[in-house]
């Protein structure tokens, strides 16, 4: 069996796997349009034997129809090799994009996520707990899709509260808020509550209860 271009499928879309000179990322090239672009093999590579391996069609490999910039903007050097094997020797074999800007951009190519309907709720929690109690906040199980939007969320009702900047990051599922001035407005009572904390440990007492109201679970507010 011949393979053709090293490509994956975008929302519908082929887009080329390609390597620059000099750099060992994994970027996506699109399509030329609307005239004729790029082989995704240039003809250097077929002048010796050992570059272009025979599991390829060569014709296809030819076929000038990449644009002759990735999609993060760079000039690319040739196709990486795929399932067909590693153009040339030294060459590289892949069947994703690693560029970090090129995954980035691909976000593009796909709809928005439809907002799920306890977003709007958990937001307001969050920034409730950010200026009301805390200056700082944690989302917890909150799914992948609904992560951006969640925190976009989240700073927009918390800067129709306060005129101060937010911070918002995510870590394996988890939404982290902070908002400093807010956690310097609390920053007594946070003090006081880890100082009888450490009081209670230093004379062999258990530590009083503290509520942890800085952490919310996307799950508890799930719409049946």
């Amino acid at each position: 069996m011949a393979y053709g271009p090293n490509t994956i499928e975008i929302n519908g879309t082929a887009m080329l796997l390609t390597t620059v000179s000099g750099g060992t990322a994994v970027h996506l090239t699109a399509a030329a349009t609307p005239v004729a672009g790029r082989e995704a093999v240039p003809d250097v590579y077929f002048d010796r034997n050992d570059r272009v391996p025979t599991g390829y069609d060569l014709m296809a490999l030819r076929e000038r129809r990449w644009s002759d910039r990735t999609i993060c903007g760079r000039v690319w050097a040739v196709m990486v090799g795929g399932d067909g094997g590693a153009l040339g020797r030294y060459g590289d074999v892949a069947h994703a994009p690693t560029c970090r800007r090129c995954l980035i951009l691909i976000d593009r190519h796909f709809p928005q996520p439809a907002p799920d309907d306890r977003l709007a709720l958990v937001a307001q929690l969050a920034a409730d707990v950010v200026v009301d109690r805390r200056g700082f906040a944690e989302i917890h199980h909150v799914p992948g899709d609904q992560q951006d939007a969640l925190r976009k969320a989240i700073r927009t009702a918390i800067r129709r509260r306060v005129d101060h900047s937010v911070r918002t990051h995510s870590i394996n599922g988890v939404i982290y808020v902070e908002c400093q001035a807010m956690y310097d407005r609390h920053a007594h009572q946070n003090d006081h509550e880890a100082a009888d904390a450490i009081d209670a440990v230093l004379k062999g007492e258990p530590p009083p209860h503290c509520e942890r109201d800085w952490i919310i679970s996307w799950e508890t507010w799930g719409v049946a």
